[in-house]
């Protein structure tokens, strides 16, 4: 089925330095951070600088950055594979959405799914994980449309803003993502990307909890 959106996925190159230095300075941006986003310029810097340094060629990376980018917009987002385990063909994804004006439910929903494509069909993996905060409603109700199960819960986990919110742990298995695929064969050759995702969020008609 092919996708009209020209929203896509390139390798995170030492160019794009500045750009994603600029989005963890962000208040907004580092809400949804994993892990302790209290952390200083130069801090923040040098770990942007070790993620997009280059492994060597003879070794089987155990974690891959990319851009999510787009032509008309720009650099879209970051995307981390970690914990590639080529042997168990499985991996964790991170994903953030840099543009704070692009932080919306589109515009998640394509870059995750964009990130599902190129683990299962770039790389082969047979299942993808997700660690993903309780407040960010759009990211894991989004990835529950592609037949993501919520596999875990840990109460209290985090901290924002002086409350407690759990952390839920997520796990999609390629059959799952197929089956999504598979939903969809019988719309029109010429369906787009965005006409999925809008035909997926009328479905999700559960209320939050």
């Amino acid at each position: 089925m092919p996708f009209t959106t020209d929203t896509f996925i390139r390798r995170a190159e030492r160019d794009d330095l500045d750009t994603v230095v600029a989005w963890m300075e962000e208040p907004d941006f580092r809400h949804f951070l994993y892990g302790d986003p209290a952390r200083s310029p130069k801090q923040i810097r040098e770990q942007i600088v070790m993620m997009l340094g280059r492994t060597a060629g003879h070794t089987l990376p155990g974690a891959i950055y990319l851009m999510i980018d787009s032509k008309e917009k720009g650099p879209i987002g970051l995307l981390s594979l970690q914990n590639i385990s080529w042997r168990n063909r499985s991996c964790n994804i991170d994903l953030y959405v840099g543009q704070k004006n692009l932080r919306n439910r589109h515009v998640t929903a394509i870059a995750i799914y964009r990130a599902l494509e190129y683990c299962f069909d770039e790389l082969n993996l047979n299942r993808v994980g997700a660690i993903i905060y309780s407040f960010n409603t759009a990211s894991w109700r989004i990835l529950e449309m592609t037949g993501a199960k919520r596999e875990l819960t840990l109460k209290n986990h985090v901290v924002r803003d002086g409350k407690p919110y759990d952390m839920y742990g997520y796990g999609l298995l390629r059959s799952e993502f197929e089956a999504l695929r598979v939903r969809h064969q019988n719309q029109a050759k010429t369906v787009s990307l965005q006409t999925m995702i809008e035909q997926l969020s009328r479905e999700d008609t559960e209320p939050a909890p």
